[in-house]
């Protein structure tokens, strides 16, 4: 039975935006583009996860002032190295952009943290936090001057906060040299196929699995045909794109994806989560040479739920367009229900709206030529906040999914899930429906969201 979803009363069209991307690449759209080299531009490079930087004593790499960084309302900043290290080259015109988890741990205050280009200036949030809370998220970031990275830390008081950053990858240019020191091996890299969301993990179902401490858990990735999801069983699937949700854990906990089995605690981390909290967050990962990911849970016992969105695929012809990332210069905001010319009005439990991006779509360009049709974006969504629906009645923890407009049924699975306590933010990939179009289905209280924007997916 088709499940009833009680929409608004309107469709909400976009504003035309013009918007540019950062990327080295053939101006013209597909069809004028035939005798110009694609070559590896827009296309992933998946490295085993790496932290490359840290604040907390020893430190890794850390920069000065050495230790916990300041945070406050004055919007203090600090840069640290981006290309060059965790099997990053160091070439700007070789990299376009690099995929990070960026994680900050025990701030002394409420506030948001920003991620962009070292030499430029960034507004839009990448992490919305509460006071002592760890929370992490995955961004899409370019290296700016000198190939480095400027982290902005707002708090609602002046303190301090620790910051991590994971490498999970890197997206090439266009000029990205074959043969060279950074290239030795001439390879290019994987597109990223995006699929309709399926869930291909929940340790609720049936008689319940939960991770252990310490525990580790196999999950079958290449092959896999799950809840309609079907990635091919070929060892050219190199990558994983899943959001992974920990579930209530019995302790504060942190959970690792990483492409091998580990033998004990891994080094990087990709959720951080507080007993009895469930939070969502979303995961580029190699696919290991068994064909799997590995799940690993460091205290405590926590469900897990692994949904995917997209694979990593080699072997696409140099000549095509599909698949390939290409970050905006900067993040745009698309949408945010709390101002007025969005309609200024939270999104009610149980339903749903449709969002128009076509206008979004037609005007992402490169130096002022649009970059032709568009699968998907990857962009920051947050719940910015969630209020009751009775008065005197707390909003249990509910979720948001964004998911094609012309989808039949909500699928199964959930983008975050949001709180009343405050700002909830994740990454998503948002895979378009027909004519660029996008529903947001909210299950529970009153939600108000905010997606900013940082890149898209191309399709021929």
């Amino acid at each position: 039975m088709k499940r009833s979803i009680p929409f608004r009363g309107t469709v909400a069209l976009m504003a035309l935006a013009f918007v540019s991307v950062a990327a080295p690449l053939p101006l013209a759209q597909p069809v004028a583009a035939a005798d110009e080299c694609l070559c590896a531009g827009g296309e992933y490079h998946p490295l085993t996860p790496v932290r490359i930087y840290d604040s907390r004593p020893p430190g890794i790499n850390d920069v000065a002032p050495l230790g916990a960084k300041p945070m406050g309302p004055a919007d203090p900043t600090f840069d640290i190295q981006l290309l060059g290290l965790g099997g990053v080259p160091s070439s700007a015109t070789d990299v376009l952009a690099v995929a990070v988890s960026i994680t900050i741990d025990g701030p002394a205050s409420a506030g948001w943290l920003a991620a962009y280009p070292a030499g430029s200036s960034g507004t839009s949030s990448l992490l919305n936090f509460s006071a002592r809370q760890t929370v992490p998220n995955l961004a899409i970031v370019r290296g700016g001057a000198g190939g480095k990275l400027t982290i902005k830390i707002n708090g609602a008081g002046n303190g301090t906060a620790n910051v991590l950053v994971d490498v999970l990858g890197w997206f090439s240019s266009s000029t990205y040299n074959a043969g060279t020191t950074d290239n030795p091996s001439d390879e290019r890299g994987a597109r990223m196929v995006v699929v309709n969301p399926g869930r291909i993990l929940d340790t609720r179902v049936g008689t319940p699995t939960p991770l252990g401490p310490g525990a580790q858990r196999t999950v079958q990735f290449r092959g896999a045909n799950v809840a309609g999801v079907n990635v091919p069983n070929d060892s050219s699937v190199v990558g994983a794109l899943i959001n992974v949700t920990a579930v209530a854990p019995t302790a504060g906990t942190f959970v690792s994806v990483v492409p091998n089995m580990p033998v004990g605690a891994p080094s990087t981390s990709n959720l951080n989560v507080a007993a009895g909290r469930i939070q969502a967050n979303l995961v580029l990962v190699p696919v290991g040479a068994d064909g799997a990911i590995h799940l690993y849970n460091s205290a405590g016992n926590t469900n897990v739920l692994v949904d995917v969105l997209a694979y990593l695929q080699t072997g696409a012809p140099e000549s095509t367009r599909a698949g390939r990332v290409v970050p905006l210069t900067a993040p745009y905001r698309a949408l945010d229900t709390r101002l007025a010319s969005f309609g200024g009005v939270p999104l009610g439990p149980g339903q749903a709206e449709d969002w128009s991006f076509a206008a979004f779509a037609g005007s992402v360009n490169i130096g002022g030529q649009a970059v032709g049709n568009q699968s998907a974006l990857l962009g920051n969504l947050t719940n910015a906040s969630l209020s009751r629906q009775y008065p005197t009645v707390s909003v249990e923890p509910g979720y948001l999914s964004v998911y094609p407009a012309d989808s039949a049924t909500v699928p199964g699975i959930s983008n975050l899930n949001n709180y009343e306590s405050g700002p909830v933010p994740n990454m998503a990939l948002v895979k378009y429906g027909a004519n660029q179009t996008v529903r947001v289905f909210n299950a529970r209280g009153y939600a108000h969201y905010i997606l900013d924007v940082s890149a898209v997916v191309l399709a021929d």
